[in-house]
């Protein structure tokens, strides 16, 4: 058995060279052989990247005010009806049965946008009322008739 030291610890490499391709030119692939271009098409098409959206998603902007017309119909300061353009049909039956915290006026200071899904958008905010923070949460959904919200959430604080 041969041993080699080297002054940096790397021990030599033996020669390679790739077996012969018969017939093949050079550049042909043989059947059934995966490409580079092969393996990053298939991986594309699992992973599309952020940049490649097909649906436009609404600004910050446009979801703040939306978040900020939720809570005011929340404390009874707007009506429904003003929003449902942007709630689904289950969400603005659960909205108008819901109690009103009348009286109170939130201000929603920041809001979070994730993008699960190219057709959805979750939304999470922090609402201040008198100096105490409250969390929200929303889903926006992408269907026939545009974006709308799906969920909206408001976690109270514990008693």
């Amino acid at each position: 058995m041969r041993t080699f030291q080297s002054d940096n610890g790397l021990l030599p490499l033996s020669p390679y060279e790739p077996a012969e391709l018969g017939d093949l030119a050079k550049g042909e692939i043989a059947e059934g052989q995966l490409t580079l271009d092969d393996l990053l098409a298939e991986l594309h098409a699992q992973h599309p990247t952020h940049y490649e959206r097909t649906i436009p998603a609404p600004g910050r902007r446009m979801l703040h005010r939306v978040l900020t017309a939720l809570l005011e119909v929340h404390t009874g300061r707007r009506a429904a009806a003003q929003l449902d353009n942007w709630l689904t049909p289950t969400l603005q039956r659960l909205i108008r049965t819901a109690p009103r915290a009348v009286g109170t006026r939130y201000v929603l200071r920041n809001i979070h946008v994730c993008r699960p899904a190219d057709d959805a958008l979750e939304v999470c905010g922090t609402a201040y009322l008198n100096n105490r923070a409250r969390a929200l949460v929303a889903r926006f959904e992408h269907g026939v008739t545009g974006w709308r919200c799906t969920l909206f959430t408001m976690l109270e604080p514990r008693r």
